[in-house]
């Protein structure tokens, strides 16, 4: 293998990140996840089927294509990315053995193993990694405006791929590790519509499982790659399935009668005490840079009126849902910045997310022009949201806090692809009740907020936003960075695009003996949130 050099990045919780240029550090083996072969390693049960539940299918199987919640298991076993982002929320190492970073902190050099082959035998070099990149940009998929602060993509071997970026870009490797960015084969993804007609060709990637079979409606199967490049010894398992079970209850149910190794969907509130006095269930807690939050389509009136979102964001109670809906499990959301990354948050009273306050808010709601009916009534709206937990709940206590000043809410819940073209791609609604990721980075709250943010299906524009973010983006220390981002959610305070209810918490439950999970301690370093390289079944 190639001996590189390698600058340590970990965009831990608690680290401040700084650009560091031309201060690069010889690489340790022992320090990154992926490259070279796994040693035997005793007690381990090699071989058997892994089976998870998924609420939903994919809308598409190329994974740099449109945005798709529903496709990230596949993403993240059947193919690879230059870097990737684990349950700690730290970007680790995937393909990639090392980069270094020039002295002006705009060129990024990565390295690659040399054996690496995909699924069809051929093998992958940087060119690979150069045609996935140009043509993400090129097709305009979904991680197209993220990668926008590359200039230029250079291969000097067949193992060393140059990205040169037209400013300096400290999110550059968070959104690296990020949805979208997996490395796809020329001779296979070439000349297709990523985003249209060919989003359903066979996948084929680098990653520890192959695509295996589709059967609509009731699962998606993948099995073990004999060939992967980590070494014969990996992966333990031989084959994955994800069973499509749309109803929460019914997936529990599953899940306590053995007929799931993984839950995979979010558990009911409900269930998290048995969950968590359960012996044969392991649960392991995780805050996600992900937020649940109500979006207001600001194309149409009303909610392009400020009175409007204001008294709609002093209408929510954000304890009272995350009580009733969450049952506790949830942390009420004070800041525009995720808690995640707490050196960006501005936690200034002036830029504080509007606090409950019933008579503030129909105070505002007087102030809309709106006129009420011989009911109160002064709007009725549907609100757009998901048939899976915990939305089901959430959106019903949200009707019954809205009544209280004057709105009638008509509940659309929705399977996600529907919501996701009729909401996100397709714009044709009014609220919408959603959850979104903010992360691997603290920059990528500009995908929901800055003009042409893929994900700002709110449309919201404010000049000075975009401004401030792009302006955060280009700066070189953690330090100069926050106070851009800070001056942004001060805007944000008053011009109330979107009311933030909750921090998303949770627990992935897996039965006691799945092994390796990626969120499980002996795991978490080494492995991207929905990876399975390293599961066994201990049993």
């Amino acid at each position: 293998m190639k001996k590189t050099r390698l600058i340590a990045l970990l965009l831990s919780l608690t680290m401040i990140f700084t650009l560091v240029t031309g201060c690069a550090k010889t690489e340790d083996p022992s320090e990154k996840p992926s490259g070279g072969e796994v040693a035997q390693t005793d007690g381990i049960k090699r071989g058997g089927t892994m089976v998870m539940a998924q609420s939903a299918e994919p809308i598409t199987l190329i994974p740099n294509g449109k945005p798709d919640d529903n496709n990230i298991i596949l993403e993240q076993n059947v193919f690879n990315r230059l870097l990737k982002t684990n349950n700690n929320q730290q970007v680790i190492l995937d393909l990639a053995t090392g980069y270094d970073v020039s002295e002006d902190g705009l060129v990024y050099t990565f390295h690659l193993p040399e054996n690496v082959k995909f699924h069809d035998g051929q093998p992958m070099t940087s060119d690979d990694v150069k045609f996935t990149f140009e043509e993400i940009i090129k097709q305009g998929a979904f991680a197209s405006t993220t990668l926008s602060v590359i200039k230029e993509i250079t291969c000097p071997d067949d193992y060393t791929v140059a990205f040169t970026l037209n400013k300096i870009d400290a999110g550059f490797l968070g959104n690296l590790a990020y949805n979208g960015t997996s490395i796809l084969p020329r001779h296979v993804y070439e000349g297709l519509d990523w985003m249209g007609k060919d989003a359903m060709v066979t996948p084929v990637g680098t990653g520890p499982f192959k695509y295996s079979e589709w059967n609509k409606g009731v699962n998606m199967i993948f099995t073990r790659n004999d060939n992967y490049y980590l070494g014969p010894d990996l992966p333990y398992l031989d084959k994955v399935v994800i069973s499509f079970i749309p109803d929460s209850n019914t997936a529990m149910q599953s899940f306590y009668n053995g007929e799931l190794d993984v839950l995979g969907i979010i558990a009911p509130a409900t269930e998290y005490d048995k969950l968590l006095s359960s012996s044969n269930i392991k649960a392991d807690k995780v805050i996600y840079p992900s937020r649940f939050y109500v979006g207001f389509n600001m194309a149409e009136k009303p909610y392009d009126d400020i009175n409007f979102r204001l008294a709609v964001a002093h209408a929510i109670d954000a304890d009272d849902m995350i009580n009733k809906a969450l049952k506790n499990i949830g942390m009420k959301a004070t800041e525009y910045m995720s808690p995640v990354y707490s050196w960006a948050a501005n936690t200034d009273e002036n830029a504080k997310v509007p606090k409950y306050d019933l008579e503030k808010a129909k105070e505002y709601m007087a102030k809309t022009g709106l006129t009420p009916d011989s009911n109160g009534v002064y709007l009725k709206v549907t609100v757009d949201t998901y048939n899976y937990e915990p939305f089901p709940d959430m959106v019903q206590v949200l009707k019954d806090q809205l009544a209280k000043i004057g709105i009638e809410v008509s509940i659309n819940m929705l399977e996600y692809a529907a919501w996701d073209e009729k909401v996100s791609v397709n714009r044709d609604y009014t609220m919408a009740l959603t959850g979104g990721y903010q992360g691997p980075e603290a920059s990528n709250l500009s995908d929901r907020i800055v003009t042409d943010g893929y994900l700002n299906f709110i449309n919201y524009s404010n000049p000075e936003v975009d401004r401030l973010m792009q302006e955060g983006g280009a700066l070189p220390t953690f330090e100069q960075r926050a106070v851009k981002y800070k001056e942004a959610q001060a805007i944000l305070a008053k011009d109330v695009p979107m009311v933030l209810i909750s921090e998303w918490l949770g627990y992935i439950p897996y039965l006691s003996y799945v092994k390796g999970h990626p969120a499980s301690a002996d795991a978490v370093e080494k492995t991207a949130f929905g990876e399975f390289t390293y599961c066994w079944i201990d049993k």
